[in-house]
């Protein structure tokens, strides 16, 4: 029989669970502990982790949503402040009454060729012939790259949320690396809904649905943070073969199946691991694991 020690959980709750989110999602001090404890293992990398907890857990998107957000913050300290512009680049404006589209045509040291794309008639679009001499401060100050076109609100929804977290008016456009969250397309649907700062969190986080067919589907034209897959063989394929550094894979209430390929693979390109899941297996080799009873749960809220 499994004794309940309010002691015990009382000194978890001081330990982890009085530091929120900066972010205001739903939150409770299982939450909080929970997101403190994967943190603590992706960047420390000592051990995968594996979280279980009881099926009929009712904040399961909420506990989801803030390991999305926290794991969001810790790969945008991969953003690049001094990116590299290179010819064929696409960029945004931010500062300009009219928020401008251009095409780098020509990169020549601090020096670069650019061109405006405007729409045409029938909303195609086409470049201007008369190019403009920029050099990189300029575009470092005035323009974010972009992957195609996309709204001048994300960007700033965006800058809101890195403000938030670091307290610096920043839009991150390149990131060295990434990480991957492997989850059912429900999941990923529920969670793609969830408000952080009055936006939903597909339209704040730059982040990349790539299905089983290959298809990715970013929910803000720039380069992602985050890459979500439905299964980890998707991963394998379609990020990992193609050279994307990557720092972790978080995994939502997936299916243990893929655990050991992920585990033989975690050697050769060095990522973390780690898994929260509602499901109800036997513990699994290469993890670490950490069970919670529901009485465990209901008594850390209440503390």
């Amino acid at each position: 029989m499994h004794l309940i020690n309010e002691s015990y959980y009382k000194k978890l709750v001081d330990k982890f669970g009085k530091t929120k989110n900066v972010i205001e999602i739903e939150d409770t001090n299982f939450i909080t502990i929970n997101t403190a404890f994967l943190e603590k293992a992706l960047i420390e990398k000592k051990v995968n982790l594996l979280i279980k907890i009881p099926a009929g857990y009712k904040n399961t998107d909420f506990l989801f949503a803030n390991l999305i957000l926290r794991l969001t913050e810790l790969q945008f300290l991969e953003a690049v402040e001094m990116p590299e512009f290179k010819t064929g680049d696409l960029l945004k404006t931010l500062k300009s009454k009219r928020k401008k589209e251009y095409k780098i045509v020509d990169a020549n040291g601090d020096t670069y060729s650019i061109q405006e794309i405007s729409k045409g008639r029938g909303n195609s679009s086409f470049i201007e012939y008369s190019p403009s001499i920029v050099n990189y401060n300029w575009l470092k100050n005035h323009c974010k790259r972009i992957t195609k076109g996309t709204q001048i609100k994300k960007l700033l929804d965006l800058e809101e949320l890195f403000n938030k977290l670091f307290g610096m008016s920043f839009i991150p456009d390149e990131f060295r690396s990434k990480s991957i969250v492997v989850c059912k397309k429900s999941i990923w649907n529920n969670l793609a809904h969830i408000e952080v700062l009055n936006c939903k969190l597909k339209d704040i986080i730059p982040l990349t649905y790539i299905t089983k067919k290959g298809t990715e589907q970013p929910t803000i034209n720039i380069d992602s943070a985050l890459y979500f897959v439905p299964d980890y063989s998707t991963a394998y394929h379609c990020v990992l073969c193609k050279g994307e550094t990557i720092d972790n894979i978080m995994l939502l209430d997936c299916n243990p199946d893929q655990f050991p390929t992920m585990i033989m693979d975690q050697r050769e390109y060095k990522f973390g691991i780690c898994a929260i899941t509602t499901q109800n297996y036997e513990d699994v080799q290469g993890f670490h694991t950490w069970q919670w009873l529901k009485e465990e749960i209901d008594m850390i809220n209440s503390l």
